[in-house]
């Protein structure tokens, strides 16, 4: 016999009348038995919701445009995962911000874009480097100022979105964004201290492209270094192209589950 792991509570929904008592009375179901099927459907169901908020990341700050995790938005959908910009917008600095992520991959490569405007159309000013910051560890992730180019010509009072890209280890790309309004009132977060402190383990490195024949190497960098400028819309797109490769193997596993979770509850239908 199986048992339910979490305690089944006894329905209450049904009323009874006796003819004896004047007044209704509530009379308690007797729990339902868990079935195999449906102690193994809970256990398929929580390892795909496990792996789902496994492969996902969040924008601490500024705030994120919206909760990402909750359909019909999904942080798969370019450019700012289906969700529309909102006038609750953060003010940053006219000269770039801080970025805190909130990150769930053992490792992920890190592309950071901004569009002006109301409703950006493109994110065609690139905030990172010409490849992509290499971030390790699970946790939070603070760059106290990540700069804007001169080229952005940003303006006092301003407005535009944020758009962050992560890869990780399945090679998918995550897409959030961030709402913006830029004045030079607005102030950086303080490297280690509040909401700017990096978890235990994280580090990022900056990826570089060698100019000679030798092979690429990275540039191990604090996470609390300012984020150098970029130049804009060809790196921008070249950034967003590579984001975008996205593999199989994710969905091949999620793909897996759901016809396990399938073929169980078709079991327990025939039985």
């Amino acid at each position: 016999m199986f048992e339910s792991p979490c305690p089944t509570l006894p329905s209450f929904n049904t009323l009874s009348k006796s003819f004896s008592d004047p007044h209704y009375r509530l009379v308690a179901q007797p729990p339902e038995t868990p079935t195999p099927s449906m102690k193994y459907l809970a256990i398929c169901s929580s390892i795909l919701l496990a792996q789902l908020a496994k492969a996902h990341f969040d924008i601490t700050y500024p705030a994120t445009r919206g909760d990402s995790f909750l359909p019909p938005a999904s942080q798969w959908l370019y450019p700012c995962a289906g969700i529309n910009a909102t006038t609750n917008r953060t003010m940053w600095p006219t000269t770039g911000g801080s970025l805190v992520l909130d990150l769930h991959h053992p490792f992920t490569y890190i592309w950071v874009n901004l569009g002006l405007g109301e409703e950006v159309a493109s994110f065609n000013v690139s905030l990172t480097p010409n490849l992509p910051y290499n971030e390790t560890g699970n946790g939070t992730l603070c760059l106290p100022h990540v700069a804007l180019p001169e080229e952005a010509n940003v303006t006092e009072g301003a407005v535009g979105s944020l758009q962050v890209i992560t890869v990780g280890d399945s090679g998918s790309a995550l897409y959030n964004c961030a709402d913006l309004m830029f004045t030079s009132n607005a102030t950086l977060l303080t490297a280690g201290e509040g909401e700017c402190v990096n978890s235990t383990g994280v580090s990022i490195t900056r990826v570089e492209q060698q100019t000679d024949d030798s092979a690429a190497t990275t540039t191990t960098t604090e996470a609390s270094t300012t984020a150098s400028s970029a130049s804009a819309t060809a790196e921008a797109a070249d950034a967003e192209s590579s984001a975008n490769t996205i593999t199989s193997s994710y969905w091949s596993e999620i793909l897996v589950t759901s016809l396990v979770i399938a073929g169980i509850v078709g079991l327990d239908v025939i039985v």
